[in-house]
């Protein structure tokens, strides 16, 4: 459940509603059972107080759920390969499967994220990931992506 923040107008709806109460009250009270105002009048201040309360309760949770949540990079990463893997129409659903549980293939797409995020390297570089693989398998079509990704997004270093 996403918050968000009310408007001016709601808190408004509210304090009317809560003071229509309070007058019937009052009303009821002077009226029927013959109670003197000065009895009464303290029930004035409850949609004052509950009105702020309201918005003050409603500030506070939207505070705490709205502190600076961390963008998961790898994550944005992951998910624009596998788009564009989708857009392809080159694999199957079983194919995509055999890919999750692939380890060696897990892990070189962490490498090409470390690529992604911090250039190349000796350790981590995009020829190292191209040779990779033999020709014709899973693992070499999905690492094509991979590697045109790279290629495409070299200039922009994902900086946190």
């Amino acid at each position: 459940m996403t918050r968000e923040k009310k408007p001016f107008k709601f808190y408004l709806l509210i304090f009317v509603f809560s003071a229509l109460i309070v007058i019937a009250y009052t009303l009821y009270e002077v009226l029927a059972r013959d109670t003197p105002v000065s009895d009464v009048y303290a029930m004035w201040l409850m949609p004052f107080l509950f009105t702020f309360f309201y918005w003050g309760s409603d500030a506070l949770i939207l505070k705490f759920s709205k502190r600076k949540k961390k963008v998961d990079y790898e994550a944005k990463f992951l998910d624009d390969i596998s788009k564009r893997m989708r857009d392809s129409q080159e694999f199957l659903v079983e194919e995509f499967r055999r890919l999750q549980i692939n380890s060696k293939f897990q892990e070189d797409l962490r490498k090409a994220y470390q690529i992604h995020q911090e250039g190349e390297t000796e350790v981590f570089n995009i020829q190292k990931l191209e040779r990779k693989y033999k020709k014709g398998t899973i693992e070499k079509r999905a690492m094509k992506h991979v590697i045109e990704y790279l290629k495409e997004n070299k200039e922009l270093p994902i900086t946190e």
